[in-house]
């Protein structure tokens, strides 16, 4: 590890490794191939109080930091990337509904959701507004004492899976970003419908889909938070968020240096290991720099989010790095591999795919660098100088 962990640390990383390697790993190929949802090992992640790990212990959670969230994901994502992004999604969920929404709702909602028995999605993009939240089509109109809300939105993780889904839409569509609000739909609430899980190039078995939205009818039970905050509420919990994804990224971006070490370790070319001609070294010390570099920032954007300060410039410079590091990791090892990495049945083919969205989801590397930008932008008209 490139920084201490306490024994709680230890001891949470010591089980989910267990479990990634012994429970996960074996199966993550299968489920790649068919893109069957991993239900089972999600509630494995319940047994092992992996679920809740930074909810308040007054809300069933463990109430830990967040750096030990991110070991958690880590382990996981070494193991399938497609079950850390279902435990990611879950997470950002949670990133809403523990901050903003009411005593009531959390009562009810977060120990279920901290136990792994209550799975989250979050509900935002839409087929024709990604980053561009303000343009959101999805209506939530006043019908006497409950809301009518029509739309659709698309690529949510778990939203068929799901028992909470945090949705957002627009109460006052005039009012652009600040007529979005947030509201809570729960399983089986009527003229809630989805698509066919989509296919996609990576984290198979993470599935997707288009929730469609047909007058659905909520009392103002299922608000979050103040009307009209939505927009905010989802920037924030992004914000928090994108370090999870860090995480992510890093422990895809480890279990690929360690195959490629592997295979350079057992292929012989010319009478010799691979590992030991200089244009390999040069590629695997490239690529332990990247892991630490992009472990170290995920680990400092962590301790920025539990001191309460500002989190978006951290957040954004941790997901790009990571995110950007790991894809270079896993190209890089595929190149060590040679034709081998380029199939099917290799691994490390499978996390090539699995690896490319992480630069897209949660904001793409292009927001990222525009937010930290305008972080940058603002300290120094504010100081007269780049702290």
């Amino acid at each position: 590890m490139p920084y201490p962990l306490t024994d709680v640390q230890v001891e949470m990383q010591r089980a989910l490794r267990e479990f990634a390697r012994h429970e996960v790993m074996p199966g993550a190929s299968e489920r790649d191939r068919t893109g069957e949802f991993p239900t089972d090992l999600l509630r494995r992640l319940g047994e092992l109080d992996a679920m809740g790990i930074v909810v308040p212990v007054e809300y069933g959670g463990l109430g830990l930091d967040t750096q030990t969230q991110l070991l958690a994901v880590e382990q996981v994502a070494y193991a399938d990337a497609a079950l850390a992004s279902i435990y990611t999604a879950h997470f950002l969920a949670l990133e809403v509904i523990v901050p903003y929404a009411s005593e009531d709702q959390k009562q009810r909602l977060v120990p279920d959701m901290a136990k792994g028995t209550s799975l989250g999605a979050f509900a935002l993009t839409e087929p024709d507004s990604g980053s561009d939240i303000a343009g959101m089509d999805t209506v939530a109109k006043r019908d006497g004492d409950e809301w009518l809300i029509s739309g659709s939105k698309t690529f949510i993780s778990n939203a068929a899976d799901a028992d909470v889904m945090v949705l957002f839409a627009k109460s006052e569509p005039e009012a652009g970003f600040r007529g979005i609000s947030a509201f809570v739909v729960e399983r089986g609430t009527p003229g809630v419908t989805f698509s066919e899980p989509q296919d996609k190039c990576g984290i198979r078995s993470a599935t997707t889909y288009t929730v469609y939205l047909d007058d659905v009818r909520l009392n103002d039970n299922a608000v979050i938070g103040e009307l009209g905050a939505g927009g905010k509420m989802a920037l924030s919990a992004l914000n928090r968020a994108r370090i999870d994804i860090a995480a992510m990224a890093n422990g895809i971006a480890m279990r690929a240096l360690e195959v490629a070490v592997e295979f350079a370790t057992a292929r012989i070319q010319f009478g010799q290991k691979i590992r030991d001609f200089q244009a390999i070294q040069l590629m695997l010390g490239e690529m332990d720099a990247q892991v630490e570099v992009a472990r170290l920032t995920a680990a400092w954007a962590a301790a920025v989010k539990d001191s309460g300060a500002d989190l978006r410039r951290a957040g954004s410079i941790a997901k790009w790095v990571a995110s950007e590091n790991c894809f270079s990791v896993v190209d890089k090892a595929v190149q060590i591999h040679g034709g081998s990495g380029f199939m099917r049945e290799s691994e490390i083919e499978r996390l090539y795919r699995d690896s490319r969205v992480l630069r897209i989801f949660e904001g793409t590397s292009q927001i990222q660098l525009i937010t930290v930008a305008g972080a940058l932008a603002a300290t120094f008209d504010h100081k007269g100088q780049v702290a």
